[in-house]
């Protein structure tokens, strides 16, 4: 079976825009309060607030039947894991959780080669790929990039991922 790592902000979990949102209700614009923000937020009611994106927990049951999933998620505090393994411990038992702290880049922390990542920032992806890895951009827009992209998991199940071919 082929092996899938799936990002959870922004891929699975809504957090981004939710924390976004939260950020520019609360005016913050500096990178150290961006940084405290994330340290010190409630990632379980982050979580339970910004709920999934399109249905992605029923999505990656069916993805399970076909790859080898995993959840890859970079993180920010002890917090922020506690929350993301206990949320995906109740909805997805068994499934196998990596964090990764921001500093680490994520095709470091696993072995890419021939693997797929799906994941909505393309600088993960942009490494991913060098690092012999088939890059998915997951776009909830659609708005076209260099690499396959989907706003939907379940479109993963139509592509060629043997293929590297790209969007041109």
């Amino acid at each position: 079976m082929q092996k899938l790592y799936l990002d959870c902000d922004g891929v699975i979990l809504d957090t981004i825009n939710m924390s976004y949102k939260m950020i520019k209700e609360k005016g913050i614009t500096k990178r150290e309060e961006i940084d405290h923000f994330y340290q010190n937020l409630s990632w379980q009611q982050l979580i339970i607030e910004a709920g999934e994106i399109n249905n992605s927990i029923t999505k990656i049951k069916k993805l399970m039947e076909v790859f080898d999933v995993e959840i890859l998620t970079h993180i920010n505090s002890d917090g922020e894991i506690l929350a993301k393994l206990n949320y995906f411990n109740k909805v997805l038992p068994g499934i196998k959780v990596i964090t990764v702290p921001k500093e680490i880049k994520k095709a470091d922390a696993v072995d890419p080669e021939g693997n797929i990542l799906v994941d909505d920032y393309l600088p993960n992806l942009e490494y991913w790929e060098e690092r012999g890895g088939i890059p998915i951009k997951f776009s909830d827009s659609g708005k076209e990039c260099k690499y396959q992209s989907i706003t939907n998991l379940l479109e993963l199940l139509e592509l060629n991922l043997k293929n590297k071919s790209r969007i041109k």
